[in-house]
């Protein structure tokens, strides 16, 4: 699964960078462009152009299940 239109976060959380492994916050508001949902988690490109990994227990904070 993956989009080519934005996705505005609906609340706080937190990613991990890839492929550095460090942890950074998204804010609610934020855009991101989902590019991958394998695993129970998600890839998203974030309008900074960082490629990070969002768990599935975040899933909602991109409007996902």
């Amino acid at each position: 699964m993956s989009t080519e239109k934005p996705i505005a976060l609906t609340r706080d959380c937190t990613a991990i960078m890839i492929p550095s492994g460090e942890k950074i916050e998204l804010v609610a508001g934020d855009t991101v462009w989902l590019t991958q949902a394998l695993g129970g988690s998600y890839t998203v490109m974030t309008e900074r152009g960082y490629t990070a990994r969002i768990d599935g227990e975040d899933g909602d904070a991109l409007g996902l299940t």
